[in-house]
């Protein structure tokens, strides 16, 4: 195993501007887990990081002897090594509904944001704008439901979908505040001055809307 493993105690290798490492921070401050932050470069990787990421890709995540990626695989791992609060319902079958919910936000938002973000011809972006706000604007009956997405409890899911809707300045998408938009607007702020997210943001991410 790499050196990284013979850490001592628990550390985040994360990127200060990406979505998906931002998820699992707001999964570790949720938990109160203490655990070093070390902000890394995604497109700077050392070797000993892509040793234990095979897709050279952040968050990785050490524990101890444990070097685990993937930030689906990581939020569940603290989930379930932390489990106070539980960001997880306890029923197999709600929990398997968590996931569908996860794996749409990973096709449906992720592949158009980070396509966004690597950047496209205009025209394409254009295009892929309109699709994903398309896509956010119909949370919105689901929104007016619950307090958060699809539960009364602040899950997994919303620590998907919170850092996409905290970067959409840095895409070029603008919501306009009225009727159709209001539960999307109530939705973010309800996340976004949770302390586990307001706590998560690294200075780089307060940039992007000033906080």
């Amino acid at each position: 195993m790499v050196s990284l493993s013979n850490r001592t105690s628990m550390a985040l290798f994360s990127d200060p501007l990406d979505h998906y490492s931002h998820r699992v921070r707001i999964v570790m401050c949720e938990k109160g887990v203490t655990s070093e932050i070390i902000d890394t470069d995604s497109n700077n990787l050392s070797s000993e990081i892509l040793e234990v990421s095979p897709y050279a890709e952040l968050p990785v995540l050490v524990d101890r002897d444990v070097c685990l990626y993937d930030s689906v695989i990581l939020m569940e791992y603290l989930d379930e090594r932390f489990p106070h609060p539980p960001l997880l319902p306890v029923y197999p079958v709600s929990r398997a509904h968590i996931r569908l919910f996860i794996q749409r936000i990973q096709r449906d938002w992720c592949d158009i944001f980070d396509s966004l973000m690597d950047g496209v011809p205009e025209a394409k972006a254009k295009k892929m704008r309109t699709e994903l706000k398309s896509q956010i604007l119909s949370m919105s009956p689901i929104l007016k439901e619950k307090e958060f997405f699809m539960s009364d409890e602040f899950s997994l899911v919303d620590c998907c979908i919170a850092p996409i809707l905290w970067r959409l300045p840095l895409i070029g998408i603008e919501l306009q505040k009225d009727a159709k938009t209001k539960p999307v607007y109530e939705y973010m702020q309800r996340v976004f001055t949770k302390p586990c997210f307001v706590n998560s943001l690294s200075e780089l991410e307060k940039d992007i809307r000033n906080a």
